[in-house]
């Protein structure tokens, strides 16, 4: 199976810091070995990629296609891919490792001793390699994860966002039926909500200090959703939670 792809492409391209545009004539690029072309179907754009067109992240190298939300359909494969096929759909998470490192031998490839070097396998998706906001994007395989059927392009865009919920939850080592108390009704907060739900916490707790925002995410699934601030919200979260603390708080506050 073979898709006809275009030569050119839409994408955003970062020339200078604050300095960007919507350019029609940027090269679609031809996956290497490791990698695939995704036709990208659905991205966003996170508060980091502020930092990013601002010139604020130092790994970043101009000109740059930020973007590192994304989920997209599998066009073309680089040689010695056969991990995915043409016309998977699949999410993107932003680390991949060079896989040699102590670090990534650890399994922290997040945290790559050879980061910023494409030579060595190192590649931070949108932020020293191009990303997801263009209408194509090379990416390693080892990044891409297939998306079952239920779910949209715009909820496969979450993949690497559910991956840090996952992580943070699962460090804290969540067992079915303790409570769980979630400090921060943002992205991350809300996903969190919903990790300890699939992972058979009870009670789960929301909890934030604006009220508008809270009241935006009653549908996860939270047995409280609590606004609230100092000796009021430690006092409500006790209250939800029996009289009682909370096993595990994760906080995404910050």
């Amino acid at each position: 199976m073979s898709v006809s792809l275009p030569t050119t492409m839409r994408a955003v391209v970062v020339t200078a810091p604050d300095c960007f545009a919507v350019r029609d004539d940027v090269p679609v690029p031809r996956p290497g070995p490791g990698q695939a072309l995704l036709r990208v179907m659905s991205t966003t754009i996170c508060a980091t990629d502020q930092k990013i067109v601002a010139g604020q992240f130092p790994g970043t190298r101009f000109p740059h296609i930020p973007g590192h939300e994304f989920a997209g359909e599998v066009v073309a494969l680089g040689p010695g891919v056969d991990e995915v096929a043409v016309g998977d759909r699949v999410g993107v998470e932003v680390h991949v490792g060079c896989g040699r490192c102590a670090r990534c031998r650890e399994g922290l490839y997040q945290l790559c001793e050879n980061y910023g070097r494409p030579e060595k396998g190192h590649a931070h998706i949108g932020f020293t390699v191009p990303g997801g906001l263009a209408e194509y994007v090379a990416v390693p395989v080892q990044a891409l994860h297939r998306l079952p059927p239920t779910l949209s392009w715009d909820e496969g865009a979450f993949t690497d966002n559910i991956g840090i919920a996952l992580y943070a939850v699962e460090r804290g080592r969540v067992q079915a039926g303790e409570s769980v108390v979630v400090i921060g009704p943002g992205a991350f907060g809300a996903l969190a909500v919903q990790v300890a739900r699939a992972l058979g916490a009870a009670p789960v707790v929301l909890l934030g200090t604006r009220p508008e925002r809270l009241a935006r995410l009653d549908y996860l699934g939270a047995d409280a959703v609590i606004a609230a601030r100092g000796e009021a919200a430690l006092e409500r979260v006790r209250a939800a939670l029996g009289g009682r603390g909370a096993d595990v708080v994760v906080e995404f506050a910050g």
